[in-house]
């Protein structure tokens, strides 16, 4: 049964709440009035909201008879309330029950706030951000007003639409099935509200994302707090400020993290055009070339939301089809056309495609032309042929390199074989093929013969 009447409670300080000469209202008073209607054109139950000051306790009677409970932080509350007392009897109250705790508890962040200075339970990984971020100068900002007519107020009604949908889910006690988890990096202050946008996008979508915020508390405990988002996610999202001033050990190693993640950087075209950035970017792109899962985007944001989107569609299908998928891989690279009668023996070998399942690129020059299928066989494979006739020396190193670098993103499966066929007339230093098994034949067809011993 529904209930009849909903209850929030919102705890602020009176200077958080000061009328303007020309306003009726104070800011947390027009945030209240604002939720009370947006829940009442969405839900028939009444809504009662009561307020707390800074100084005004919340207890357990409240933290168990309420629906939700929103924090209006900034510094001036931080100073004046008794914001840690509060945390710590309503923790002792509640038996140090964390999740339960911010599952009620939500932050609104008027002015900036250091989150490593607030307590446990405010460690709630949903938060509301009400003021603009990407200043250079911290200790300048400007709070986003939803009444000043006069001005751009864009940005307060998009950060409340948010604060609306979560809190009408909640209320209405919604389960939303999770269909990917997106880790979106939260260090750029110039894209800080294109990484909002995206994240609304994305939670329309039905994405979980990471870090919901600022690294939480939770983070605090960790090495490298960006790595343990991550290694939660299906995917992630970058932006390339945050690469931008690093030593090349850090960046290089910024680069190597998670190599079996699939990693996007969008460059902003209008960030792009900026003089002090343009170089920048451009050699970030260069440097992005030799790591096969981090692919740079430069495109509007609506075609950004819809090239992410893409890519969770196909990580979700591949990892389907993985599931589903019994035989052992094969990617065969020849330099060579492999004559179209020999490949229809080798495909149609029932003792070969009960097992197996083949995969062929034949007279490769440059395995880039094909740079999604390759990146992707060498992370599903389980063997690997290359066939070499055409004694290139520099493209027999290109492809074996290729493979040598297919256990750093393959999420620990292991490679089962890995071969070069070659003829006896092809002079090579055997020492720099170590792991492969090399097999000398007269031709690329007898890549028949080889392949048949894999299936007996």
């Amino acid at each position: 049964m529904k209930k009849q009447k909903y209850h929030i409670i919102i705890k602020f300080t009176a200077n958080d709440n000061i009328k303007s000469p020309d306003q009726e209202l104070g800011w947390v008073d027009y945030f209240a009035k604002f939720l009370k209607t947006g829940i009442a054109y969405k839900l028939e139950n009444q809504l009662e909201i009561s307020y707390k000051t800074e100084l005004d306790l919340i207890t357990k009677d409240d933290f168990n008879n309420t629906d939700l409970i929103f924090y209006i932080l900034s510094p001036a509350m931080v100073f004046a309330s008794n914001i840690n007392q509060d945390s710590t009897e309503l923790e002792q109250a509640l038996n140090f029950d964390i999740p339960l705790i911010n599952s009620k508890i939500k932050k609104v962040f008027k002015a900036p706030v250091k989150i490593e200075e607030l307590p446990l339970s405010l460690s709630t990984p949903t938060y509301y951000r009400f003021y603009d971020n990407s200043l250079i100068n911290e200790e300048s900002y400007e709070t986003y007003e939803g009444w000043n007519k006069f001005q751009n107020n864009e940005n307060y009604w998009k950060v409340f639409a948010d604060v609306l949908i979560d809190t009408i889910s909640i209320l209405e006690n919604e389960e939303i099935e999770i269909s990917s988890k997106v880790f979106i990096s939260d260090k750029n202050k110039s894209y800080y509200h294109s990484r909002n946008t995206i994240k609304r996008e994305l939670k329309a979508f039905n994405s979980e994302i990471f870090p919901d915020e600022d690294f939480s508390i939770e983070a605090n405990y960790m090495e490298d707090p960006e790595e343990f988002f991550m290694k939660k996610c299906d995917m992630a999202i970058h932006f390339p400020d945050e690469f931008i001033g690093l030593t090349s050990e850090k960046r290089k190693k910024a680069f190597e993290k998670t190599p079996e993640l699939k990693r996007l950087i969008w460059f902003s075209p209008v960030e792009s055009q900026q003089p002090e950035k343009k170089a920048y970017y451009n050699e970030l792109k260069v440097q992005l070339k030799p790591y096969p899962n981090i692919e740079a985007v430069e495109s509007t944001i609506e075609e950004f939301k819809e090239i992410v989107k893409e890519n969770i569609s196909k990580i979700k299908d591949q990892s389907t089809t993985e599931i589903q998928s019994v035989k052992k891989i094969i990617y065969i690279i020849s330099d060579s056309i492999i004559k179209k009668q020999s490949l229809e023996l080798l495909l149609n070998d029932e003792t070969i495609s009960k097992n197996y399942e083949l995969k062929l690129i034949d007279n490769v020059e440059n395995v880039t032309d094909y740079r999604h299928l390759h990146y992707e066989l060498l992370r599903k494979s389980d063997y690997f042929f290359i066939l070499f006739f055409k004694n290139n020396l520099p493209w027999l190193n290109s492809m074996s390199g290729e493979i040598k670098k297919a256990p750093g993103f393959r999420n620990n499966k292991e490679i089962l074989g890995k071969y070069i066929l070659y003829n006896e007339n092809t002079i090579f230093n055997d020492e720099k093929f170590k792991g492969f098994q090399l097999i000398k034949k007269n031709e690329p067809e007898q890549l028949l013969e080889v392949v048949r011993k894999l299936a007996v």
